[in-house]
């Protein structure tokens, strides 16, 4: 679990700073409605990527690394579309 440690740690810092961003949104807005799902859906691939590590440490399996890259840019793409685009 000690190589696995700083990939959680990352994951949980990312989801707490999103679920941070999505207590200062304004519920009336429209385009607060559309961050708010984008930022919904950060959470909820962290949560989804932080399982997949502590499943597979469980198992002793080895972690792929296409599924971390894959869900890492999708993070990144749901990160800048949600701070940049309106």
């Amino acid at each position: 679990m000690s190589v696995n440690r700083p990939i959680v740690s990352l994951l949980l810092c990312v989801q707490v700073i999103s679920t941070l961003f999505l207590w200062t949104l304004d519920a009336a807005d429209l385009v607060s409605e559309a961050k708010f799902a984008i930022f919904l859906a950060i959470d909820l691939l962290c949560f989804a990527l932080v399982a997949y590590v502590y499943r597979m440490s469980k198992s002793g399996q080895v972690i792929s690394r296409v599924w971390m890259l894959v869900g890492s840019f999708g993070l990144v793409v749901l990160l800048f579309s949600g701070l940049f685009f309106p």
